[in-house]
């Protein structure tokens, strides 16, 4: 029974995961009539887990390049979550939790000091890095555009980081003090754009995301060098990778991490 708990053996199936201690969860949206909740779960990095087949370590896992954590829920499957942070002996997932929701209403009912099992997954991509990077980011996909943005403004070979974030109103974003400290420390490298789909406010565009906003919020000074990314369901990224081609970013050549195949 220990040897199941502290890793994951030749005879026990990487996908199982290893027992994973939820320590802390934040509330970023409570629930409300017309707001779906959003919280971060703190999880601690299991200890003296070792890995098979393609599970990875959590401290292994590249946040910058499209890598997940996989949460096992019970009775169902394992779920794909992206981390929204990566410290040393801890990391945090960022989720909106839906009505009737299997994976996050499993992970709504969590208790701090109770486990699920996780494991780290590669993605197996790689970065192709440019002098602008846009990003597009859809409601709680934010929680992977922000810390790829963060990234990418670190690794210092992006002139420019221009990030689109469009919500539905502005009572669904959150994490206005990261992107607060994040525009102050990059003032002339990073940039925010809200657009907001059922909320006209000042400072923000409003409607959805189509060709002639990507052109407007996206102005590389080198095309050549220009680089994307959004994130959201699979829908909305093929969506929005036909609508950065209408405008003459074609991918795979101008994607800031191509998919693999």
């Amino acid at each position: 029974m220990s040897a199941v708990a502290t890793m994951i053996s030749t005879e026990t199936p990487w996908w199982t995961g290893v027992p994973t201690k939820l320590i802390r969860k934040t509330t970023l949206i409570p629930a409300a009539l017309n707001h779906l909740p959003v919280y971060t779960l703190t999880f601690a990095i299991p200890k003296n887990a070792t890995f098979t087949g393609r599970a990875k370590p959590h401290s292994e896992v590249k946040i910058d390049l499209g890598d997940v954590v996989k949460v096992v829920i019970p009775n169902y499957k394992p779920k794909s979550y992206s981390m929204s942070a990566l410290r040393e002996e801890e990391f945090d997932i960022t989720l909106k939790v839906y009505p009737n929701g299997r994976a996050s209403g499993f992970l709504d009912r969590l208790k701090v000091g109770e486990e699920v099992n996780t494991f780290g997954i590669s993605a197996k991509r790689t970065r192709n890095p440019g002098s602008f990077v846009g990003i597009v980011a859809y409601g709680v996909g934010i929680t992977e555009g922000l810390p790829i943005s963060k990234a990418e403004l670190e690794k210092g070979d992006a002139e420019q980081v221009v990030l689109l974030w469009a919500s539905r109103t502005s009572e669904d974003t959150f994490w206005k003090e990261d992107i607060a400290s994040l525009t102050e420390k990059y003032p002339e490298k990073f940039k925010i754009v809200y657009i907001l789909s059922r909320e006209d406010r000042e400072g923000c565009l409003h409607g959805r995301v189509n060709p002639t906003v990507l052109q407007q919020v996206f102005q590389p000074t080198h095309k050549e060098e220009a680089r994307f990314l959004s994130v959201g369901t699979k829908e909305m990224m093929r969506m929005t990778d036909g609508y950065f081609a209408e405008i003459n970013y074609l991918m795979p050549k101008h994607h800031l991490i191509p998919k693999k195949g």
